[in-house]
């Protein structure tokens, strides 16, 4: 009996290790989770939600004088000013403003004023003084679609007197410490075309700081106080390698037209032209063949089971 009961105790420690032994030789051969098949709907959560992708866009600024006949006549014969409405052409007239759309080609001598000047390879570029300003200047942005973009138009001025036209009647208004900007979104369509909206803002006043509401949160931000000319927002749909153009129209006085494109403090008798093309054509994500669910992904045993 003395034998026995040692005996069975050496074999049920050795059950015990063994089966112990067991366990921890399958956790450490276990495949990582990963490796699993996860069935018809693995992945399927970032094929459905596509990594936002930025629309390019190139903006022109171009300078001329107030006599130039070439930006001022023959640009504007170009310029299809019928995407916008009689009641909009109207508006923007009262405010010294001008818009539109080029969808052909320009001719050669005005394809060659809106282009930068370029440097020949065998010559150093000679750098301009610091006063001097080129009259062409290009800017390339890649935007997020929705998303604004500050496009500054004028420098700061201490004093900016402002007549607006709203439709019914003409208010002035004194800004300080005022500059001039545009609001830039775009969207691009399903059908390959990018829908550009141009918002003519002014930021004037000191700098503040405050709570600002977006995306279900409060953010502290600094900035100057905004107003936005919401009569005045210019939006179209351009198919790759349109321009649209907004500049201004008649005389200089102190119309939206004159703060936005010409000098604010009316030391200068030049006038800027913008332009905005998009570069390539785009697609709404929602539209592009990654949101597209193949008929597997949503015919399998999981079908109906929804994010």
């Amino acid at each position: 009996m003395r034998l026995f009961l040692p005996c069975l105790c050496v074999l049920i420690i050795s059950g015990i290790a063994t089966a112990g032994g067991c366990r921890a030789l399958w956790v450490a051969n276990a495949p990582p989770a990963e490796a699993f098949d996860a069935g018809p709907l693995a992945g399927l959560g970032a094929q459905t939600r596509p990594a936002p992708k930025t629309v390019p866009i190139e903006l022109f600024f171009v300078r001329s004088d107030e006599s130039d006949p070439e930006l001022q006549d023959a640009l504007w014969d170009c310029v299809d000013e019928q995407v916008f409405d009689e009641s909009q052409r109207r508006l923007l007239a009262a405010n010294g403003l001008r818009a539109g759309v080029i969808t052909g080609q320009l001719p050669a001598t005005l394809a060659t004023r809106l282009q930068p000047e370029a440097v020949p390879e065998n010559r150093t570029a000679v750098p301009a003084a610091p006063e001097a300003t080129p009259p062409v200047v290009k800017r390339m942005l890649r935007i997020l679609p929705g998303q604004p973009s500050d496009v500054v138009a004028t420098k700061s001025t201490s004093e900016l007197i402002l007549l607006e036209h709203d439709g019914t009647g003409v208010h002035g208004t004194t800004y300080r410490d005022a500059s001039a900007h545009f609001s830039l979104r775009v969207w691009p369509a399903a059908d390959g075309r990018v829908r550009i909206d141009l918002a003519p803002t002014i930021r004037h006043g000191a700098m503040e700081r405050t709570w600002v509401g977006e995306d279900g949160v409060f953010k502290l931000e600094t900035g100057q106080r905004e107003q936005v000319l919401e009569n005045l927002r210019c939006s179209s749909e351009l198919a790759p390698d349109a321009l649209l153009v907004v500049g201004p129209g008649g005389d200089a006085s102190s119309t939206v037209g004159d703060a936005f494109f010409r000098d604010p403090q009316r030391s200068g008798s030049g006038r800027r032209l913008l332009a905005v093309r998009p570069l390539l054509r785009s697609l709404d994500p929602m539209f592009s063949p990654d949101a597209a669910l193949s008929a597997d992904q949503v015919t399998g045993p999981q079908q109906g089971l929804g994010e």
